[in-house]
């Protein structure tokens, strides 16, 4: 029977009389081969801008998934909750939609699109409405997919699985900081897209995914920074400074924000912090009031890096740019508001929400609400049985207000929280939604 043990300020779970496995044992070859690809995957996931024909991140899903299949062919595969199923048929439904009655070409042609700098008409999307629908199923079914695999195997796979996506998420903003500074120039190197304007993209496609990618981390290092174990601690530690200047390189407002927004958020839910949360903000407000009143122009300067205030051309040539294609995107869903103009353009309108009206019409958007705030809720529920439960929490609501100004409905890194949020078992099920404990007679 599963219970929660609290002393302090651990949190421990243990289980007693679980029903045997129909897996493989966690000790064969092949199964350890899927966890490390599991694990890897997590790990790379938030590079999106190392490709060299699949990005590392999907390869590694695909293979663990793969190697997960061959390991439990025949026996008892993972259970998903019905809120990752519902978002994936609905995004099958869009999908052979725009196959089967394709939006009028015509207007198509006549859509406004970025195109690098530049603001064109037509229809230049480089992936078509299969091609990106079917892609949209790998974070949405195969990620909760492959961890609920792995939790077959291993009872930590979700800790190493969020562990493995912090720790690449750390070495990206690192990269980041490095190639800001002019130490390094890694992303140039190995993605192509160099660090210009006071900006670093890190591993990633853009500073904005660099910033969020740092967001949707930072819960994980907080919650780890009151880990019992003192190791555990000090790796944390380093893992929020690798953030802190990862956040700082990418010159993200939106990073700005929602940064010491998760963190408050942090202290406010986590157990591990309710003791300390007068200290905590006592110190943090004297520490400010002190920085500032030594150098009360740290302040401008200090927004002017992170692009809140001054006269940065490239402040008012980014909002030019999303004001563009934010009409476009309210246009398409004006055109086609049942099901959008299409899955090709699901990465075009800078906000996920406005993504989803303009590529899949209400259909899409209301699937992408109800598989947010589900596992929101979800991640809530599972607090009681699951102490990781909370810093996803935080991870999953810092993603869905970050995602306001961010263009990553169909990106894997956006889909990390709630896969793993999706992998936990319900209370007194297991990974295969099998009952955890045997009743005795009475």
């Amino acid at each position: 029977m599963a219970c929660i043990a609290a002393s302090g300020h651990t949190l421990r779970v243990s289980t007693a009389v679980e029903a045997p496995s129909r897996s493989a044992t966690s000790n064969s070859g092949i199964v350890r081969v899927a966890l490390a690809l599991a694990y890897i995957s997590s790990a790379t996931i938030p590079w999106n801008g190392w490709k060299y024909g699949l990005r590392p991140g999907d390869a590694f899903l695909l293979l663990a998934l793969l190697v997960f299949f061959a390991a439990d062919l025949g026996r008892v595969w993972p259970k998903l909750p019905p809120w990752v199923w519902q978002f994936g048929a609905l995004i099958f439904l869009v999908t052979i939609l725009h196959e089967v009655l394709p939006t009028d070409p015509f207007y198509l042609e006549h859509r406004l699109v970025i195109s690098g700098p530049t603001v064109i008409r037509g229809n230049v999307e480089i992936q078509g409405n299969l091609q990106v629908g079917l892609k949209f199923l790998v974070p949405v079914i195969g990620l909760p997919m492959m961890y609920r695999f792995a939790l077959l195997h291993d009872p930590r796979a979700l800790y190493r699985g969020a562990a493995a996506f912090v720790l690449g998420t750390a070495i990206s903003a690192f990269v980041g900081f490095s190639d800001l500074l002019g130490v390094t120039h890694l992303s140039l190197s190995l993605t192509k897209r160099p660090a210009l304007g006071g900006r670093a993209p890190g591993l990633t496609l853009h500073p904005n995914f660099l910033a969020m990618t740092c967001v949707l981390a930072l819960p994980f290092v907080l919650w780890e920074l009151r880990s019992p174990r003192l190791r555990s601690r000090v790796f944390a530690l380093l893992l929020l400074i690798a953030l802190v200047v990862g956040l700082y390189a990418s010159g993200s407002r939106a990073g700005a924000g929602a940064g010491p927004a998760a963190a408050l958020l942090s202290f406010v839910v986590m157990p591990r912090y309710r003791d300390i949360l007068p200290t905590v903000a006592l110190l943090t407000g004297g520490a400010a009031a002190v920085v500032f009143a030594l150098n009360p122009s740290i302040g401008a300067s200090l927004l002017h890096a992170v692009r809140l205030s001054g006269g940065d051309n490239s402040v008012s040539g980014s909002d030019s740019q999303r004001a563009i294609v934010h009409h476009q995107g309210y246009l398409d869903f004006l055109h086609s508001p049942i099901d959008g103009v299409g899955m090709q353009v699901a990465e075009e309108a800078h906000n996920v929400y406005l993504q989803a009206l303009a590529a899949g019409g209400i259909l899409l958007f209301v699937g992408y609400v109800i598989f947010l705030l589900s596992g929101i809720l979800t991640s809530l529920n599972r607090m009681k049985i699951e102490p990781l439960a909370y810093p996803l929490f935080v991870s999953a609501v810092a993603g869905g207000v970050f995602v306001f100004v961010q263009a990553a409905l169909t990106d894997r890194l956006a889909y990390v929280p709630l896969g793993l949020i999706a992998a936990m078992p319900a209370a007194g099920m297991d990974a295969a939604g099998r009952p955890t404990a045997v009743d005795e007679p009475s």
